[in-house]
Order: structure tokens, then C-alpha cells, then sequence
């Protein structure tokens, strides 16, 4: 497993019952080489510590933002968290002589808690549009910043989780996808071509 560096943006955990048993599950397993910030806890007098979540970014290979979709988009505390993290000179750009390409290749991951199902973020629904829609500008910032943005994990009818069972029965999901490696394009594609020559050689096609 890469050192992973796990980003919780929620404004009320207390009051989450989803996202807060997934964490408190997650840190009873004691995962390696897996670090968890609370970022509402390390905001204080409404400011980061720049440094300290530089760093943090810089000490690990992959990223993971843990949030609950809040009004089709991520919590103000996320948004806080970037504009105030993802500084001139060290995630884009330049600050005097110092070139912003410290984030480049690194790994960054989304879980997603999404209060409606999944049915009512199709075109025929009430919302629409996919939550992978929804989330274009958060993979459009990653890119900018030359981060690789890998797929999500989203659970979908969060409001309707209330019993500890089915914490239970997504959590074996929500730690396999935390503890996984992604498989770059790339290599995706050549997995692809090969299973292709296979199933022609056996005659599928």
C-alpha cells in the first residue's frame, strides 16, 4: 500500500453517522502506512497551518478526500482548505524562483457520501446529473496541479443508513478501496489489449 494521507472534510461528524462509523472502524483496524487528518480539526481561528499540510501532502503518494456531498459539491472546509493549501510555488504556477510542481504525480482519491441513491443521479432523475458530473471540478483542479485523479468511491443512499449492519457491510468496500493500488491508464490498457488477443485466440471473435 502507498503512504496514504487521508483528508476527512466534514463540518459535523458527530452528526454523521455514515462517515463517522467508517472512520472509527477504520482507525480500530490500524491500517499501515495510512495517516488520517480531521481538517475541521486542524482549522483553528478559521486558518490551516500551510506548512504543516504541505507537508503532510509531501510526505505521502496518495491523497484521499473523505467528504459528504453537500449541495452538489464538496464542504465549504475542503474548499477553505484548498485555496489555502494549494499555494503559488508549491501546487501551480511560480513564487519567485520556486516552481509550483510539488504535487505532480501524486495519487489523489475520493469517497464520496451522497444522501440520495443512486437512481436519482441518472439523466431520468430527480437530481439529474452523475455524482461523477458533480465532482469535474474537484478532478479539473487534481490535473491543474498535476495530481493523477483515479476513480471514486461513492456511497449513494447515506440518509437511509441508520443501522450498524449495514455500516458493517460497507466498510469491507470502503477499506478495500482505501487499501488498493490503482492501476495507471496505461497499464489498464495494455491489460485490456491482452485480454483482447486472448478472447481472439480462443475464438470469442
Amino acid at each position: 500500500m502507498k503512504k496514504t494521507l487521508l483528508l476527512l472534510a466534514h463540518p459535523d461528524l458527530n452528526g454523521s453517522f455514515v462517515n463517522r462509523n467508517l472512520i472509527e472502524k477504520l482507525i480500530s483496524s490500524k491500517p499501515e502506512n495510512l495517516v488520517i487528518r480531521d481538517i475541521s480539526k486542524s482549522c483553528i481561528n478559521n486558518r490551516f497551518n500551510v506548512e504543516d499540510e504541505q507537508s503532510c501532502l509531501l510526505d505521502s503518494e496518495r491523497i484521499i478526500f473523505q467528504f459528504p456531498l453537500y449541495w452538489y459539491s464538496y464542504p465549504a472546509i475542503l474548499k477553505k482548505w484548498i485555496d489555502e493549501i494549494f499555494t503559488p510555488g508549491f501546487a501551480y504556477g511560480r513564487k519567485g524562483t520556486e516552481l509550483g510542481t510539488k504535487l505532480i504525480g501524486k495519487q489523489f482519491s475520493t469517497i464520496v457520501s451522497v444522501g440520495g441513491t443512486e437512481k436519482m443521479h441518472t439523466p431520468g432523475g430527480i437530481v439529474g446529473v452523475s455524482v461523477n458530473e458533480l465532482l469535474r471540478h474537484l478532478q479539473a483542479t487534481i490535473s491543474y496541479v498535476g495530481g493523477v485523479y483515479t476513480y471514486p468511491f461513492i456511497i449513494h443512499g447515506s440518509a437511509f443508513i441508520k443501522e450498524q449492519n449495514q455500516i458493517d457491510t460497507i466498510f469491507k468496500d470502503y477499506q478495500d478501496y482505501i487499501l488498493s493500488e490503482y492501476v495507471p491508464k496505461d497499464k489498464q490498457y495494455e491489460k485490456l489489449i491482452k485480454l483482447a488477443y486472448e478472447y481472439q485466440a480462443k475464438g470469442y471473435y
